[in-house]
């Protein structure tokens, strides 16, 4: 009679573990696990160590804002107002929506370099960060403009928002339109590094001509062809023109949103390509 503890075990090539669940997750799953937690290791990394790291991401905007009203201050006056509303109400509704299209294209990038040794787990994949970075970034602006309008209206200031949705929408397009941009360089400029430089060089000029301190309207009729084509400045105003009851912008969305896929299929397609050379 054979004893049980003595029947052969089954070989290891039939054996197969079964996960938790009872079925694999999907790749949306996978992604959207994956880019929750690189969300939260990414807060915890810029904002968990100090407590002025929140201060710190604020600075930067708050200065320009405070800059530019000094400087239309000292040139226009005190009490000039800007299409009906407060110079502070202008320059920060330029700020916020310049810095959510700019950081966005600035954290999207060196992501291949900084995090090489965690693409060694398959279910990571550079855009996961990517998407992290970006959305930290976009989240801090959207909470200064929510902060400086909480700040408004407790000093007993009015300021009568024209349309929510529209604000939402720009700032939204202008958060595609960054990470898009962004996906674009980190993936073209990890391959050939050369072209780093000239992405850099592409960049500086975008502070003057993204209607951070300026609206379409502004803009001399001789000069406007060379600058609408710039879809941030497009972006910019249409969260003015959102914010502005005495201001209707005459940009394009459906221009601003015709580049922005142009731009995305292109990175996808060069991510999607080049992924094996990224990680």
């Amino acid at each position: 009679m054979t004893n049980e503890k003595d029947a052969p075990a089954a070989p290891a090539s039939s054996l197969s573990v079964a996960p938790a669940s009872g079925r694999r997750r999907s790749s949306w799953k996978v992604f959207v696990d994956s880019t929750w937690a690189f969300l939260l290791r990414e807060i915890k990394n810029q904002f968990g160590r100090s407590r002025l790291g929140y201060v710190f991401a604020i600075a930067e905007p708050a200065a320009v804002v405070a800059i530019l009203t000094a400087l239309h201050t000292f040139v226009r006056g005190n009490h000039a107002a800007i299409y009906g509303e407060n110079p502070i109400v202008f320059f920060v509704f330029g700020a916020v929506p310049y810095f959510i299209f700019m950081n966005n294209v600035n954290s999207a990038q060196n992501v291949c370099t900084s995090h090489k040794g965690l693409f060694n787990y398959r279910q990571i994949k550079p855009v996961d960060i990517m998407l992290a970075r970006c959305m930290i970034d976009a989240l801090m602006m959207a909470g200064v403009g929510f902060v400086f309008l909480a700040g408004w209206w407790w000093l007993g200031n009015s300021l009568s928002l024209d349309s929510w949705l529209g604000l939402i929408g720009a700032l939204t397009a202008l958060f595609a339109l960054g990470f898009s941009l962004g996906l674009c360089f980190e993936v073209y400029g990890t391959i050939y590094p050369d072209l780093r430089r000239i992405f850099q060089i592409f960049m500086r000029p975008m502070f003057f001509i993204s209607g951070l301190f300026f609206t379409i309207d502004m803009i001399p009729v001789a000069y406007r062809p060379l600058l609408v084509w710039n879809p941030v400045l497009h972006g910019v105003d249409f969260a003015r023109d959102a914010v502005l009851t005495g201001y209707d912008s005459p940009g394009s969305i459906v221009y601003m949103l015709a580049i922005t896929a142009i731009i995305l299929f292109v990175g996808l397609a060069g991510y999607r390509r080049h992924l094996w050379q990224l990680i």
